[in-house]
């Protein structure tokens, strides 16, 4: 099945959407696709070769997407053999009861795969994957039709309606409703319990967070950590714990799985703002529990488990924390 996925071009597609909920800085933009301008081909009149065009070309080969925010478009094929048919090894630590039937947000939802997989085999009430790439999340509605039955195969996407998700706060402070209507029925199956939605889950600032409401059982949070601590220095990787905090209803859990330190140094010059966010962090992935624990509010952390993956890089610890 694996292997069918819709993959995404990264060399001439435009964004979709470049919404402020979606843009939070000058340098997110480099997140986007840079189409190469290509102008009219100037003549040689000595040998009517396109000069101007043969440059362009050189210049368009030699531009590589940076994914700033760890946005990579071949990611699921990073961290599982591509065309063995095999699923993220990180599902296999996961239990039912953390799902099932219950409303679950998947945050940085990449092109969906875990997302879909959670909603098809644990059956969660209602399961929204938000990434802050239109790219990954257009995809994300494709592959869909890769993990429906036969029984669905007339099912209809609604997940690009405009209310399908409670997320980000614009910048004039009015939140954008992550929709929950469509999610009412408690015996609702798949792939009606399942929408994704673009946006950027870490607030303008830390007012808007009285406007977070609890919404969510169990919130994901895999390897997204260290692409928002270096986009937004350590006020912005606070804010992101203390907002998923405040969406969890009592007794919700959020699943983590933070990058090491080591992770971050290899990714600290990828632009002028991470630079200076790496260079002034001083919240440690390493400190992140006793933060949780001892500001945010969190009641108690458990190890989920420390994922043997083939590459080194991959094996890092999933925690679960609990809100009283």
């Amino acid at each position: 099945m694996v292997d069918k996925i819709v993959e995404i071009s990264r060399t001439t597609a435009a964004p979709e959407n470049l919404s402020i909920d979606t843009l939070t800085s000058d340098d997110t933009m480099e997140n986007s696709e840079k189409l190469v301008a290509i102008n009219q081909p100037s003549t040689d009149q000595d040998n009517g070769k396109p000069n101007n065009l043969k440059k362009s070309r050189k210049r368009e080969k030699k531009y590589k997407p940076k994914f700033i925010h760890g946005n990579y478009n071949r990611y699921y094929g990073y961290r599982n053999k591509p065309g063995s048919g095999e699923e993220d090894i990180r599902l296999l630590s996961f239990k039912r009861e953390w799902f099932n039937s219950k409303d679950v947000l998947d945050v940085g939802c990449n092109v969906g795969h875990v997302t879909m997989t959670i909603a098809k085999r644990f059956l969660p009430k209602r399961m929204v994957g938000l990434d802050i790439d239109s790219n990954l999340i257009s995809t994300a509605r494709k592959n869909i039709k890769y993990y429906i039955d036969a029984k669905k195969e007339n099912y209809v996407d609604v997940s690009e309606s405009e209310n399908v998700v409670h997320v980000p706060c614009s910048a004039n402070g009015e939140s954008s409703p992550i929709n929950s209507s469509m999610f009412n029925d408690a015996s609702v199956s798949f792939p009606e319990n399942l929408s994704f939605k673009q946006g950027n889950y870490v607030l303008n600032n830390s007012k808007q967070l009285s406007l977070v409401q609890e919404e969510f059982d169990t919130i994901l949070a895999l390897s997204v950590t260290k692409w928002i601590h270096l986009n937004n220095g350590d006020a912005g990787i606070k804010m992101f714990f203390q907002r998923i905090f405040r969406h969890l209803r009592p007794g919700g859990r959020l699943i983590l799985e933070p990058q090491p330190w080591t992770s971050y140094k290899k990714r600290k010059n990828l632009t002028l703002t991470i630079q200076n966010n790496f260079q002034n962090i001083n919240l440690k992935p390493e400190q992140f529990q006793r933060y949780l624990l001892d500001v945010v509010g969190f009641s108690k952390c458990e190890l989920i488990d420390v994922v043997h993956h083939k590459s080194k890089g991959f094996r890092r610890p999933i925690q679960m924390y609990t809100k009283c």
